[in-house]
């Protein structure tokens, strides 16, 4: 597979995703259907009945190859077992509840549901249509043996030695070593007297090793040398030589066309499938005339943004116009330590051909909604299904909260949770020499106002991305010598240079906060969010029983 689809086609797959979160694990929910009697093994068997429905094996299993056509395979795996069916009839009847409440309670009937309903929908007509699309890709016979023919190399095992090495610190007792052997000492003894490698006990004895796997210039020396006969000293790095051998070699082989004919097929259907998402979106751009102003588009790499820029258009399509900050609130999800890598190089194109990829596949849904409903006719149902249950969801949930007066109880009876070590925030400036750091410093006394601009400039941390901020640590955090001279240093005056294992470094404090308990407002958010999703379920847990009291639930678990 080729770089660039390898690229585009994590892309078409994180669009896929995106859009494939609107469908819930239950592809499709219970129907109703009135009561009859049933036969244990049969698709009749009733294993759930609510007031005048009931929920058969026929409509159970149905719900449950859905689920295994749309689920993560060990959640499948954990399904099929015994406890699994079980729980999946649970969650079965439940839905099945939730669905005949919510329609009891007509919130289907508001305008804020048919809107919901009407975008889920949308989303989802989008993604079934690339889904078929994509499905739709096949790979001929010919085509599979075609390429096979042509990239035999890259399906031929490697050679394999089976090895024998030496390794010492400098090249002159390799020389000595290597003497001792030509002297007449067996190589293992050798080895298991002097080696320093983790295969000093076994005589220096490594098995087979493929030609691949191992330093080039140790798979020269093999190729070079004839069976049973030692090299000489190897240099692998300026405190590491070797002297090596090899008892055996095995000869690779070409796999066979049958054992790698299935990954090569599913490797050029992956390509075939890329080719054919990238030129629906270009089909797209097309009929909805998209364009991209490349010049603005460069401007979302910078850290930040000034007014105008944030104004600026970014792209047109379909008589719309759209902002770099519209795009920009979707670029704040992704956390600002790995933005820079996110957006480096090609990242930023990726960016935006996933977002506008998304944007347009969700705007042909919308132009051609009835067009695409009458293809896909169980999707209107299904999703409806889906979004009543969360209707009743948001119900239920959403008028739960946690007061300030339990947030205060739990915080007065959890003091120990709270307590915050003693914190440092500092500033610093690494270099790998001693001259540039002193260097540094001498400036930096004359002109104080310049450190985080030598930071960008001159530090090899990271943190020189952000002016050398590294901002709150704690105490053990840090490398001894770094965290003792931070403790001393006078708040605001820059010191060093200090040396520690990573190099010499400028320090500037800006300040310390002893250990002690953090107070009642910093922490307050943290504790209501810790409360709430456990009052949620408590109530949760209390509206599922008197649902099942009300429609009279009984299940029937031991006809699975």
């Amino acid at each position: 597979m080729k770089l660039d689809h390898q690229r585009f086609y994590a892309l078409f797959v994180l669009l896929i995703c995106s859009m494939f979160s609107v469908v819930d694990c239950f592809a499709q929910q219970a129907e109703l259907v009135p009561m009859m009697p049933g036969v244990k093994g049969n698709p009749s068997d009733v294993l759930a009945e609510l007031s005048d429905m009931k929920i058969t094996r026929e409509l159970y299993d149905k719900e449950l190859n859905a689920f295994k056509q749309v689920a993560q395979p060990q959640a499948v795996a954990q399904v099929i077992t015994p406890e699994g069916r079980k729980d999946f009839l649970r969650q079965l009847v439940e839905v099945t509840m939730f669905q005949k409440k919510a329609q009891l309670e007509n919130l289907d009937k508001t305008d804020e549901f048919k809107k919901e309903l009407h975008n889920a929908v949308t989303a989802v007509l989008s993604m079934e249509r690339i889904k078929k699309m994509l499905e739709k890709v096949t790979v001929d016979e010919a085509d599979v043996k075609k390429f096979y023919e042509a990239n035999k190399k890259a399906y031929t095992e490697p050679d394999q030695y089976h090895i024998f090495q030496i390794s010492t610190d400098t090249k002159d007792k390799a020389e000595a070593l290597l003497k001792e052997i030509n002297g007449g000492k067996s190589f293992v003894e050798v080895a298991k007297a002097s080696s320093i490698d983790g295969s000093k006990e076994n005589g220096g004895d490594r098995g087979f090793v493929n030609i691949d796997e191992i330093a080039p210039e140790i798979s020269a020396a093999l190729s070079a040398l004839e069976k049973d006969k030692v090299s000489a000293p190897i240099s692998i790095a300026d405190d590491l030589y070797l002297i090596v051998k090899y008892t055996e070699k095995k000869a690779g082989v070409v796999k066979d066309y049958d054992t790698v004919s299935s990954q090569i097929r599913r490797d050029l259907a992956g390509d075939k499938q890329v080719e054919t998402f990238k030129a629906e979106i270009e089909r797209l751009k097309k009929v909805y005339n998209f364009s991209l102003n490349k010049e603005v588009a460069e401007t979302i790499r910078k850290e930040s943004l000034t007014e105008a820029e944030l104004n600026a258009i970014l792209a047109k399509y379909d008589g719309h116009e759209i902002k770099v900050s519209e795009l920009y609130k979707e670029l704040e999800q992704i956390p600002t330590f790995i933005r820079p890598q996110v957006l480096g190089g090609e990242g930023l194109n990726d960016f935006l051909d996933q977002h506008f990829a998304r944007v347009l596949s969700l705007l042909d849904a919308e132009k051609n909604y009835e067009t695409y409903s009458k293809e896909n006719p169980s999707v209107i149902s299904d999703v409806t299904r889906r979004t009543l249950v969360k209707a009743l969801f948001d119900k239920v949930l959403n008028p739960v909260t946690v007061s300030d007066t339990e947030i205060k109880e739990y915080y007065n009876k959890n003091l120990s949770n709270f307590a915050s070590p003693a914190l440092i925030h500092a500033h610093h400036i690494l270099v790998k020499e001693e001259a540039e750091a002193k260097t540094i410093m001498a400036t930096l006394e004359k002109e104080p106002a310049k450190f985080e601009e030598i930071a960008k400039t001159s530090s090899t941390c990271p943190s020189g991305r952000q002016g050398g901020d590294l901002g709150q640590f704690a105490e053990g955090q840090m490398v001894a010598e770094f965290e003792n001279a931070c403790k001393t240093a006078e708040i605001g005056k820059v010191i060093g240079p200090v040396k520690t294992q990573f190099g010499y470094h400028i320090i500037r404090v800006d300040s310390r906060t002893p250990a002690g308990t953090m107070k009642l407002e910093e922490v307050q958010d943290n504790i209501r969010s810790q409360l709430l999703p456990q009052k949620q379920k408590e109530v949760f847990d209390a509206y599922v029983e008197a649902l099942r009291k009300e429609f009279n639930v009984k299940v029937y678990q031991e006809n699975l």
